[in-house]
Order: C-alpha cells, then sequence, then structure tokens
C-alpha cells in the first residue's frame, strides 16, 4: 500500500527546471501562430483580433493612377514602327483626280490670258495717256453707263440675281442634298436608280438628252471660253436643249456658294435637278422668283441701250 501511495504522489509532484519552462513557452507560442495561420474560417477570424491599417484605406492620387496606366501601355520605337507592314495603299498627299478634257481647256485658257494681260498693261497705260491729251471737255463730261455684266455675272445670264431668288436656291440645294443622302444611307442601290439632282455640265447634258431634268442652275461666275467644246459652247448647248423641252434655266449663286450648299470642296459649275418631291412649295416659288428676276434683268438691259444710244447721239 505505501508503494502505491508513494507512486500516486511523486506524478503530482513534478519539479520542472527554469531553461525547460522557458523551452515550453517558446514551442508553445509558435503552435499557436501556426494553428492561427492555417485556419480559414471566415467566422474565427470576426472572432479573433483583426488587425488593419488606416493608410489602406486612402485612395490613390489621380497622379499615382496616371503613372500605372502609363506603365500599362505598349511603348514602340521609332525604329519597329518603321518596320511594321501596313495592309492595302497608303498615299501621303490621298489620290489624284484625273483632269476632263472641260477641265484641261479651261486651265489652257487662263494660263493664255493671264500672258495676253502681260504685254497689254503696257499698252493701255499709254493709250490713256493719249486719249487724256485728245478728248474735248465736253466729251469728258459725259460718261457712259458700264455695261451690266461683269466677271461675276458674266454675258450667259438671263436673269438678275435677287435676294430672294439666292435665298430659294440655296434652300432648295440644301433640302434635296439631304434627302439624296439619307437615300444613300438607306439603300445605296435605289438611291443611285432614283437620283435627285446632278452635278457638272456633262451629266446635265446627258440626262437632258434622256428627258429627265426638271431645272437646271448654272452658276453666275463660270470662266467662259470659246472654241470647239469649249464651256461657251457646252453653256449654250444647255440653254438651247431647255429651250427646246421648256424647262427653266436659273442664274441665281456662284459656283463656290453652289458648293457650299451642297457640302462639297471642289467649286460646282453647273446642277441639274432630277426629282423634287418633298419640296413642291420651294420649288413653285423659286420659279415665281425666277420671272421676277428675268423681267428685271430685260429692264435694265433697256435702260442701258437707251444710254448708249444717247451718248452716240451727243458725239
Amino acid at each position: 500500500m505505501e508503494k502505491s501511495l508513494q507512486s500516486k504522489s511523486s506524478d503530482k509532484f513534478k519539479i520542472i527546471d527554469q531553461l525547460t519552462y522557458e523551452k515550453i513557452q517558446q514551442n508553445s507560442s509558435t503552435a499557436n501562430t501556426r494553428a492561427n495561420v492555417s485556419i480559414r474560417n471566415a467566422k474565427y477570424k470576426r472572432k479573433s483580433g483583426i488587425s488593419f491599417n488606416l493608410l489602406n484605406l486612402r485612395k490613390p492620387s489621380s497622379v499615382a493612377k496616371k503613372k500605372s496606366h502609363l506603365k500599362l501601355k505598349r511603348v514602340i520605337d521609332t525604329a519597329i514602327k518603321n518596320g511594321l507592314k501596313h495592309r492595302g495603299k497608303q498615299r501621303e498627299n490621298g489620290r489624284k483626280k484625273k483632269k476632263s478634257r472641260l477641265k484641261k481647256r479651261i486651265l489652257r485658257y487662263r494660263e493664255s490670258e493671264e500672258k495676253q494681260g502681260q504685254r497689254t498693261n503696257d499698252f493701255e497705260d499709254v493709250l490713256q495717256q493719249l486719249t487724256t491729251l485728245i478728248i474735248s471737255p465736253k466729251q469728258s463730261e459725259i460718261t457712259p453707263k458700264k455695261s451690266i455684266h461683269s466677271s461675276r455675272f458674266c454675258d450667259y445670264c438671263d436673269n438678275c440675281t435677287t435676294t430672294q431668288l439666292v435665298q430659294l436656291t440655296d434652300q432648295l440645294l440644301r433640302e434635296l442634298n439631304h434627302f439624296q443622302r439619307r437615300a444613300y444611307a438607306i439603300h445605296e442601290l435605289k438611291a443611285k436608280a432614283h437620283r435627285r439632282l446632278v452635278i457638272g455640265f456633262r451629266e446635265v447634258q446627258s440626262f437632258l438628252r434622256i428627258k429627265k431634268i426638271k431645272l437646271v442652275l448654272i452658276a453666275t461666275d463660270c470662266d467662259p471660253f470659246a472654241g470647239q467644246a469649249g464651256l461657251n459652247q457646252s453653256i449654250a448647248s444647255i440653254k438651247a436643249m431647255c429651250k427646246d423641252q421648256q424647262i427653266p434655266v436659273a442664274f441665281a449663286l456662284q459656283r463656290r456658294q453652289m458648293a457650299y450648299a451642297l457640302y462639297k470642296k471642289a467649286l460646282i459649275g453647273c446642277v441639274g435637278i432630277i426629282n423634287y418631291d418633298g419640296s413642291q412649295a420651294l420649288f413653285s416659288q423659286l420659279l415665281a422668283a425666277l420671272k421676277e428676276a428675268q423681267n428685271a434683268y430685260q429692264w435694265l438691259v433697256q435702260q442701258t441701250n437707251k444710254g448708249t444710244k444717247e451718248i452716240k447721239e451727243y458725239q
């Protein structure tokens, strides 16, 4: 009995050294940390003391964002860029449009006129000096009226350019161009088959032969020149065809104004209107304004003729 009691008492009382005690504590702390790291339960994390830093909640500045964005961008060297192959054709100044025969003749005529102008300038100065010496004071008092026509209003025009006529033609061109563009956006093939208007002297002449044009608009400041297949001949042929078919011809806008109304970069000399559905009221107003402008032009011509006759009788 005594032996058994001694063994039980020896189990209870255990003497530990200080070094061994410190080692046990270190082992227990490392075990606890490993256990905390290995736990992946969200509930346990909520219960346990979570450490957080206020600096993490701070929003990043715009400069930092820009820097991060720049880092992500792919930087290509200029030498590599030049070495890369491009798909399709690439032209520096764009595709050059071929000049028509009529355009080539106009350019030649302009060059010849410039050369002649340089020669005649000196001759005109001498003539003016001579006329000032010869003309009597009575004749110098009477000066003949200037002609109606000028570089902006050429000889082929048959009507005055009134403000009402200019406004109506501009409005009609804009509306019809809007309708045509809308039709092209919906269905291109149908829009080509049913055009609203046609641009250019050649196109207008071809559609006049088919008898499809309802109104012709010609610019007032075209560069006319004589000769075979010249601009004078083409304008005269268009006017003759319109007279045979009883189609009105209006001279209201200049080339630049017509191009601006139709959203074109190049100058436009002639426009033929084929279909004016949707703007009938404008078309009828334009015709009425055109008749008034034609009457005003005839009256001006009569007045100028009277003035020239009076000057001749006086001389």
